[in-house]
């Protein structure tokens, strides 16, 4: 019985010359309207044979997406539900029928990498062209997984993009990253998230092609506004059906009655005022037409998208309105959650919560009406606390004043210079702490409390600083960013262990802040420019340090599945003026100030009054405006945010402070 063998020569040249072949000269959009079928068992509103003119609007970036197109990057900023997991499936399958490599899909949790897996895996089981090319999946197969799917020329991966590991082991031709705003800000601390997918298809060279998607969240921390700012900025224009002018349909043209029942939009053409209804909009969509607004790299293109463009069917405008009129109740009501919620998943826009709080200029201007200067504090200053934030090359020293109803001024804010690795930059900072203020009474106040920072890349240099200073108040603290903590915690943590691993318990210790509680109380008494928790600045504070008070935003985010109200700030935005004002804070409940009455104040103001009788016979001259110092400017000295004040002899401080909180434990006894 004669058995035939192939010829392997022949089959090594068939494959080698189609190796050769360039990638077939097809386009996404065409592709997904011939092949794509949506698999009902997804529980897609329309399933069944895939249809662009549905969706005009995704017609477009499916083009760009396409192998033939010279575009290096696409993305789209679009409101939710509208096209874009639908594109990137579209992409995917025209890919692995068409022109096969290794695709990596990344996701920013788990469990919505298992259901976009879950909903690949059905698309490739519904698709006839896919389901011949994917391997099939069994239960002892590893070419078809949860997170690995094997076809001819490639693999798919699905994973997410909150591991290190998950962007570096493998190459891949094609990137897909969707709601990259949800994904980790730093892996690692390895870098940008985004640069690191995109090393992953670096050996392809301008064969690559990435693919980013999202709703965004927060203005200045928003990763999908960053790179639609930086591509041509496409905006989908459609022509209003009375006079033909084309336009973008915005939010603001949008009309309804009070009860809803009467939903239109105001053409924007300067001659025509016609109330467009809704019905219209099928016939709109589908002459529409993309329009960039920006030069762009020369290599992203990118597509924004809101609701108002949803196809008749799903998402209509009544519904929108409806929405909006809820938020802006909950709004008024100072709930700002459900609008952050509207602008991002609906109007496909960046929320900025800053506008609905106080302005750094409202600020600015404040402080310039101010009658006081750095280093002298107003006569309603009756107890000042410190604090210091600890930064790569330098340390950041405020002082603050305190008066009656926890009325604040910022009395002092300097920065020294230098290495916190040097021990010489620490002994700068140590003579600011021992300066006294001269009081108009005539008392010099000294800083009864300070804070210093411990979170940073010098936390053993700060525990060293603060160990040794216990006595005078000195703390080390860190930020607990966890809503409803305290200011600052009952007891403190002792970080100083003995040989026997044991606490010490003389050792440094270690206060854990607050910071959401005390940034809540802080921005909430902004507005008040006079009376109890009043802020008051130095009118020769610099113009930064007022941007700096305002620069993060409370914002609504859900991790996992769970709402989490956070507070946060731009990537490029600076806040150490901010994180001053909450160690202060912090410093003064540990003094209990916030438990003062207004007999304990008196008692603080008339102890004031009696010190200021001696301080001639001790050579202090009562002149206001003057910052008091114990010695002599040292080797590494700090620099002032403004012109320093004039130096003379140290006096005592005006009052005791309030008596140290503290506490024993018999287990820290033990030995």
């Amino acid at each position: 019985m004669s058995t035939e063998f192939p010829d392997g020569a022949e089959v090594y040249r068939e494959e080698y010359f189609r190796g050769l072949r360039p990638d077939p000269d097809v386009w996404i959009d065409q592709w997904a309207d011939e092949y794509m079928r949506i698999p009902r068992d997804t529980g897609a509103a329309e399933p069944g044979k895939y249809r662009t003119s549905r969706t005009p609007y995704a017609r477009e970036p499916m083009r760009c997406l396409s192998p033939a197109h010279p575009c290096k990057r696409v993305v789209t900023m679009v409101a939710s539900q509208l096209m874009k997991t639908q594109i990137a499936l579209n992409w995917i399958g025209g890919l692995i029928h068409m022109a096969p490599s290794n695709i990596l899909t990344l996701l920013p949790s788990l469990g919505l990498a298992k259901r976009v897996s879950s909903r690949i895996s059905k698309t490739i089981k519904a698709t006839p062209a896919l389901r011949e090319r994917v391997a099939s999946s069994r239960s002892r197969d590893s070419r078809n997984t949860m997170d690995t799917k094997e076809f001819e020329g490639g693999s798919l991966y699905v994973t997410t993009a909150g591991s290190a590991a998950n962007l570096a082991e493998l190459s891949a031709r094609y990137v897909y990253g969707d709601e990259i705003d949800r994904w980790e800000v730093d892996i690692g601390e390895e870098g940008d998230p985004i640069e690191l997918a995109e090393t992953r298809g670096s050996t392809f060279g301008r064969n690559a092609k990435f693919y980013f998607s999202s709703s965004p969240t927060i203005k200045g921390a928003s990763r999908i506004n960053d790179l639609f700012e930086g591509s041509d900025q496409r905006y989908y224009y459609v022509p209003c059906p009375s006079c033909g002018h084309m336009q973008t349909l915005e939010w603001e043209r949008l009309h309804y009655s009070k009860d809803y029942s009467v939903v239109h939009y105001q053409c924007a053409g300067p001659d025509c005022d016609v109330l467009i209804e809704e019905y219209h909009k099928g016939e709109m969509l589908a002459k529409g037409e993309w329009r960039a607004h920006a030069e762009g790299d020369g290599e992203t293109i990118g597509f924004h998208l809101n609701a108002l463009y949803s196809p008749l069917g799903w998402m209509d405008w009544k519904s929108l309105a409806k929405q909006f009129e809820k938020a802006k109740k909950a709004q008024a009501k100072g709930d700002l959650e459900p609008m952050q919620v509207f602008y991002n998943t609906r109007l496909a826009k960046v929320w900025d919560a800053a506008q609905e709080q106080t302005k750094a200029d409202v600020l600015r201007q404040r402080a310039r009406l101010e009658d006081f200067t750095l280093g002298s504090p107003p006569a309603a200053v009756l107890m000042i606390t410190g604090s210091v934030d600890v930064q790569a090359n330098r340390l950041e020293f405020m002082a603050m004043g305190w008066g009656v109803g926890m009325e604040r001024w910022v009395v002092d804010y300097q920065i020294v210079s230098g290495d916190p690795s040097d021990e010489r930059t620490w002994a700068a900072l140590d003579e600011l702490l021992k300066a006294k203020y001269r009081h108009p009474c005539g008392v010099g106040l000294g800083v009864l409390a300070v804070a210093v920072d411990s979170g940073g890349h010098h936390t053993d240099e700060v525990y060293q600083f603060c160990r040794v200073r216990r006595w005078r108040n000195v703390f080390a603290i860190k930020g607990a960013s966890k809503p409803g903590k305290p200011v600052i915690a009952q007891r403190p943590s002792m970080v100083d262990v003995t040989w026997k691993g044991q606490t010490e318990r003389n050792g440094a210790e270690l206060w854990f802040v607050g910071t959401d509680t005390a940034k809540d109380w802080i921005y909430n008494r902004y507005p008040f420019d006079t009376g109890p928790g009043a802020l008051h600045f130095a009118n020769d504070l610099p113009d930064d340090f007022f941007d700096q008070c305002v620069a993060e935003r409370k914002v609504a985010r859900y991790i996992r599945g769970h709402k989490r109200i956070e507070w946060v700030k731009g990537k490029a935005e600076r806040n150490e003026a901010l994180d001053l004002m909450v160690y202060c804070l912090a410093m003064a409940h540990y003094l209990g100030l916030n438990r003062y009455k207004e007999h304990d104040w008196e008692r603080v103001r008339q102890s004031l009054a009696q010190s200021g009788l001696f301080d001639d016979a001790l050579g202090i001259k009562p002149v206001q405006g003057e910052r008091v110092t114990a010695a002599a400017t040292p080797a590494v000295a700090p620099q002032p945010a403004s012109q320093p004040a004039a130096v003379v002899v140290p006096s005592r401080p005006a009052a005791p402070p309030p008596q140290r909180r503290s506490s024993s434990s018999g287990y820290l006894k033990r030995r």
